[in-house]
């Protein structure tokens, strides 16, 4: 007994075989293990029978969701777009006919131009605010579109109460016509504080660019995507229509802002959706292409997406995020799996949770709308029947377990007993091994036992005291190296100075004389090639011979340069030339700038050429030489000589115009007389007297008219005739013929204006109107008085014109701009506000005085 206790004691074999025998005996606890787990087991599967159809009912309830509120929201887009259409042909049908609907405008609205953006805008007061902001000034063709557009306000304010999701409706017309009609004051009032021209321009964001940078010119309604809106601070949707003239033009869009807010805000704003609190977590919408146009932004993380609202400023600023762009493989797969699909359901994981995901394709704008709810609240009553198993499978498993303890308690403390007695030797083992480890050569093992944890020991201490003497040689060798490197590096370091140094030296000579070179070779052949990319002959001479030409002017004597190089310059040039050509060289061997001169010069087939010949003194290779050039100029000599004869042709043809004109005025002068004589031959048999007056005030009319023709005739250009000169005969002709005696006088001052026919006529004619009113009722009763007419230019380029009387005065009940009179609507209307483009004043205080005042007339030459 005593032989078998010492043997155990020698032998961890041994000692570990007896401790694997009591395992053995203690593998009871493993059978209560397998019957429990047996139990658990059946409990679990009946879980996961009925959590497979509670899912099955779930999903099949999520897609119901996401289909119901598809179509939900479709009908409300339907519905923005169609209004948006109405609005879009009706503003067609406008600028198809803008005249037509331009003289009766709904709206009478008075534009003032805005100091903070230098725009132009009408009252905010009304719910249609109308900007323009293509130009600094309303021109007359905007003044017409925008009285035409103003038909379109009663029909922006309707589309609003038919559509109480949308903010605002509004047009943009391609000249820079902005309508935008809201009920909201605020909107009203931002619409006002819009950005200069000059930093934006609404026409070159959407909605205009939708249709502007599209090869698509069909008429149907587009959606904008996603935009920071210009005139309150959110985002927003827009439902756009072109706007095509009768001829096909693009004229504009209208649209509908409909605000996110509005239409999906329970999208946006809500952590559960409003119509589905028991399942879903929150919702989604997506564009056709897979954009985001609305997500929740507490769920950004879960989709993988980051939005950074505050980069939308202007509404040319887009939200362009997809779920293609997530950070999650498994959302980017999603976004490829909605492609096409018209639903579609998907898992997704994120975190420690996991989520389900229906979607549903809209009809007609295809945008697709998501529901995403989480697996376990889906679930909830799987739970609640697994804890009812549980709580009967627990009841089983508690007495299994009871019985293992008790046997696990009695197999724990034998086995504490054996593993310490057997370990602690080994642990003290372990921790002398983990020191040497550290560098630790000095410590041992103390385990002294005779089995083979001791021999173990005993070997360790060994192999300890061996390592701790090799390190120490170890030690000793390193430093002797170290200071045999350190010296032989301090002699490399020095040789690879000098040899450094030597290198650099060859390389810069090196150097230095390639650069000349290039530079020499490169001055040579630019030089070369200048002379030869020359269209003008080029030669130089020397001791009365050439001793280089270029291409250039071999080719202009048709010859080759090897003929002419040897040849002397006087065989070439013609003999009434000759002596010209000796004087110039004497000249510029004198020093003297002798200028460009052409002479005749003789090729090698006999043909002769005009030459334009210049050259100048120099010195080449220390030799005196002539260098110049020869151009071409035959063609220029025979265009100077065709100019000639049509100068004399055009002359001849001018003199017979000019005779021809003065004809044709006198002839007009004439037969205008004639027209005059004749009413005089036919007031003779009038005796209505009022009747008789109109016909004189008609030949008085044809009388001013026919002076024109007249004056132009004894004109010395036939073109322009002095104003002065002319009013002051048409009133003195007047007078003379309305007033017996001298009881009325003329007082004229007048500066020299030279005037053409368009506009002699016309003031000829306001004169007329203005004296014989003042003769017939300035001065009644045979009162005397006087009429004044002065004329002179303006600062501004203006002609000013004043002409009145110092009579009775016009009464106050007359008023001038709106009469009735015939020969006032002749001096108002039609010719000094349309023909002469000017504005008439009228000063009724001592008598009446008219002030005219019109551009002053561009000069045109008529021959």
């Amino acid at each position: 007994m005593v032989v078998m206790i010492d043997k155990i004691k020698s032998h961890l074999g041994l000692k570990l075989f007896i401790l694997l025998t009591v395992v053995i005996v203690l593998s009871v606890v493993p059978l209560t293990y397998v019957a429990v787990r047996a139990i658990n087991n059946y409990g679990q599967d009946a879980a996961e029978l009925n959590e497979m159809q509670i899912r099955s009912q779930a999903i099949s309830y999520l897609r119901q969701i996401a289909s119901e509120q598809a179509d939900r929201y479709q009908a409300v887009f339907d519905r923005i777009a169609v209004s948006a259409g109405l609005l879009g042909s009706q503003a067609s049908v406008i600028y198809s006919n803008l005249t037509m609907y331009s003289f009766s405008s709904v709206a009478d609205s008075r534009f003032h131009l805005l100091p903070q953006n230098g725009i132009w805008a009408d009252s905010i007061e009304d719910p249609a605010v109308t900007l323009y902001w293509g130009a600094a000034e309303l021109s007359a063709n905007i003044k017409t579109e925008l009285s035409a557009l103003s038909h379109m306000r009663p029909l922006f304010t309707r589309v609003l109460a038919e559509n109480p999701e949308a903010l605002a409706s509004h047009s943009i017309s391609v000249s820079g016509i902005g309508v935008y009609c809201t009920e909201d004051s605020k909107g009203r009032a931002a619409v006002l504080n819009l950005p200069p021209v000059s930093q934006f321009d609404l026409r070159n964001g959407e909605p205009m660019t939708i249709f502007t940078k599209s090869e698509d010119n069909s008429p149907g309604v587009r959606w904008t995507n996603i935009y920071r809106d210009d005139v309150i601070d959110g985002l927003m949707l827009t439902a756009s229509a072109p706007i095509y003239d009768d001829k096909g033009v693009f004229r504009g869009i209208t649209g509908i802002d409909v605000p996110l807010d509005s239409v999906i805000g329970e999208i946006l704003y809500s952590g559960k959706s409003r119509w589905s609190d028991d399942i879903a977590l929150f919702s989604f919408l997506l564009d056709r292409s897979g954009r985001v146009i609305a997500v929740p932004e507490h769920y950004y993380p879960l989709l993988g997406i980051s939005v950074d609202n505050s980069e939308l400023i202007n509404s040319s600023d887009r939200l362009d995020t997809t779920l293609a762009d997530s950070e999650k493989k498994d959302v980017r797969e999603l976004a490829r799996n909605l492609q096409g699909q018209q639903s579609y359901f998907s898992k997704l994981n994120h975190e420690t949770e996991s989520y389900l995901i229906a979607t549903h394709r809209m009809g007609k704008s295809d945008w697709v709308l998501g529901v995403v709810a989480r697996e376990n609240d889906m679930l909830f009553s799987v739970r609640e029947s697994a804890i009812a198993l549980e709580s009967t499978i627990r009841s089983i498993q508690l007495r299994s377990v009871i019985i293992a303890l008790l046997t696990a308690s009695i197999a724990i403390a034998i086995v504490f007993v054996r593993v310490r007695y057997l370990v602690f030797p080994l642990k003290t083992l372990a921790a002398a091994t983990e020191r040497v480890a550290g560098g630790d050569l000095t410590v041992r093992c103390p385990v002294t036992t005779s089995d083979e944890v001791g021999l173990l020991a005993d070997s360790f201490n060994t192999m300890v005291g061996r390592l701790q003497l090799a390190k120490d040689q170890q030690k000793r060798y390193a430093e002797t190296l170290e200071f045999e490197v350190e010296r032989r590096n301090i002699e490399l370091i020095g040789k690879k100075g000098e040899l450094e140094e030597t290198i650099e030296l060859l390389d810069n000579e090196v150097e230095r004389r390639q650069i000349i070179s290039e530079a020499l070779n490169t001055s040579q052949q630019k030089y070369y090639d200048t002379l030869e990319a020359s269209m003008a002959g080029v030669y130089i001479i020397e001791e009365g011979l050439f001793t280089y030409v270029n291409s250039s002017m071999a080719d202009m004597f048709r010859s080759t340069r090897e003929e002419l190089i040897g040849s002397h310059p006087d065989d070439m040039v013609c003999e009434d030339d000759r002596p010209l050509v000796a004087e110039n060289t004497r000249l510029r061997l004198q020093g003297h700038n002798v200028l460009p001169y052409t002479i005749h010069w003789i090729r090698k087939d006999g043909t002769t050429f005009y030459g334009e010949v210049w050259g100048k003194i120099a010195v080449w290779q220390k030799r005196q030489v002539m260098v110049g050039t020869i151009n071409d100029v035959s063609s220029i000599k025979l265009k100077e000589e065709l100019l000639k004869v049509q100068d004399q042709r055009l002359q001849k043809s001018l003199d017979e115009k000019e005779v021809l004109l003065r004809e044709i005025y006198h002839r007009t002068k004439n037969n205008m007389l004639m027209v005059i004589s004749l009413l005089d031959l036919q007031v003779q048999d009038i005796e209505d007297e009022q009747v008789r007056t109109l016909f004189l005030e008609t030949e008085n009319r044809i009388r001013a008219m026919a002076l024109v023709h007249e004056k132009l005739y004894q004109s010395q250009n036939l073109s322009e005739i002095d104003l002065g000169s002319y009013l002051q005969e048409i009133t003195e002709s007047l007078l003379a013929t309305m007033v017996v005696g001298n009881r009325i006088k003329l007082l004229s001052s007048f500066e020299f204006v030279p005037i053409n026919i368009d506009y002699a006529v016309p003031l000829g004619l306001v004169i007329n109107e203005i004296v014989t009113n003042a003769v017939k009722h300035a001065f009644p009763g045979k009162r005397s008085g006087s009429i004044c007419l002065s004329i002179k230019k303006s600062q501004d380029d203006e002609i000013v014109l004043v002409v009145g009387d110092d009579g009775v005065g016009l009464p106050e009940d007359i008023d001038v701009q709106n009469s009735t009179s015939f020969g006032m609507r002749i001096i108002i209307t039609s010719l000094v506000t349309m023909q002469l483009k000017g504005i008439l004043t009228v000063n009724r205080e001592n008598g009446t005085r008219y002030l005219i005042r019109f551009p002053e007339p561009k000069t045109t030459k008529r021959i």
